[in-house]
């Protein structure tokens, strides 16, 4: 790694650079190691600042074809997120790329560290899944920085309508539409929904489709009937807990997870799944027909949309930039043993997990 030098001095500190380029401290750290991915306007407003500081012999950047794409997601312990990964990295393969999965925790390994890394190690794209685009009050100064650098993009499960890039999602709310229906159909009336933290733009689609298919069946949303709670097995089974102490009969769950942990409040309070109370995961993994009983969950295309999503990227390397708008698809609803006949039934259960 090249060292600068400046009369005795050592390497320049990242942050005193950045701030003096506006930049990010990745990119400096980019054109100080010679890496691709840097504009050039953005790379001479860097070696501008080095120099105001006395630094000099910045190395010219270097960047070959290596067939490698980046894949920047969330945690592992949700299935969805290794289901992504899966489809994505085979249809990649197809193509001859190779995909490195680079998993962010918000402690050890930020997104911000892995997206360095991997345009440091000359990734020729990036797919970046359910990241800060996925937040309601998101900060998109990197995303922007990266577009600014060319770094080809496709963003998935999030929205982030400042940004021209392809996009690529799942309609949340079209799939709460199509799980209330079918509970209403199945004679449901006092409907709840256990909705992961509203600051994730996932969530307010979610949440807001529950209502409007509430409202579109003249149902009253029961009190409480909403309960914001982890996006995990143990957040899914508190929150469950506390909507079936108020009465009610059937679940929407944000994802599996939480679905799986509201069949478990179930059972803990002596009911049972469907005939005493019906549940309804988000994003449909194999895994869940495999649960006992097997989980109605709405299920995500993954293979249609990692198909998109390898074509809008690579779309995006070739230059031809042929998808530049945002793909919604709708998830499929699945009905499987979590799902029944709603049955009138007096739950005296405490809350409690």
């Amino acid at each position: 790694m090249l060292q600068l030098m400046l009369k005795g001095m050592g390497r320049p500190p990242l942050k005193s650079v950045a701030d003096l380029a506006g930049v990010s401290e990745p990119t400096v750290s980019r054109v100080l190691n010679g890496r691709p991915g840097v504009a050039p306007t953005t790379r001479s407003r860097v070696v501008a600042a080095l120099g105001e500081l006395g630094y000099d012999e910045v190395p010219e950047p270097t960047r070959a074809r290596r067939n490698a794409i980046g894949l920047v997601c969330g945690e592992f312990n949700n299935p969805v997120f290794p289901t992504l990964a899966h489809h994505l990295s085979m249809q990649f393969g197809r193509h001859g790329l190779l995909t490195t999965v680079a998993i962010t925790d918000p402690q050890l390994t930020p997104e911000e560290r892995c997206i360095s890394e991997l345009v440091d190690c000359a990734a020729d794209g990036l797919v970046l899944i359910g990241g800060r685009h996925a937040e309601v009050e998101h900060d998109l100064r990197l995303y922007e920085e990266l577009l600014d650098e060319e770094v080809p993009l496709v963003l998935v499960n999030g929205r982030a309508t400042s940004l021209a890039t392809p996009q690529v999602y799942c309609d949340e709310g079209a799939g709460a539409a199509k799980a209330v229906r079918h509970l209403v159909d199945l004679g449901h009336r006092r409907i709840g929904c256990l909705l992961g933290s509203r600051r994730f733009i996932p969530s307010r689609r979610l949440v807001n489709g529950y209502r409007s298919a509430m409202a579109a069946a003249s149902l009253e949303e029961p009190a409480g009937a909403i309960v914001e709670t982890p996006f995990t097995l143990e957040g899914g089974r508190a929150g469950a807990t506390r909507l079936l102490h108020q009465g009610i009969t059937a679940i929407l769950a944000g994802n599996d997870l939480m679905a799986l942990g509201a069949v478990q409040a179930a059972t803990r309070a002596g009911l049972d799944v469907p005939a005493d109370v019906s549940i309804i995961g988000y994003d449909g993994t194999d895994l869940m027909a495999m649960t006992d009983p097997p989980l109605t969950t709405l299920r995500q295309p993954f293979e249609d949309m990692a198909a998109l999503v390898v074509d809008a990227l690579l779309s995006e390397i070739d230059g031809s930039r042929r998808f530049r708008e945002h793909f919604i698809f709708e998830p499929a609803l699945v009905a499987r043993g979590t799902t029944g006949a709603r049955k009138a039934v007096a739950v005296t259960s405490s809350p409690g997990t």
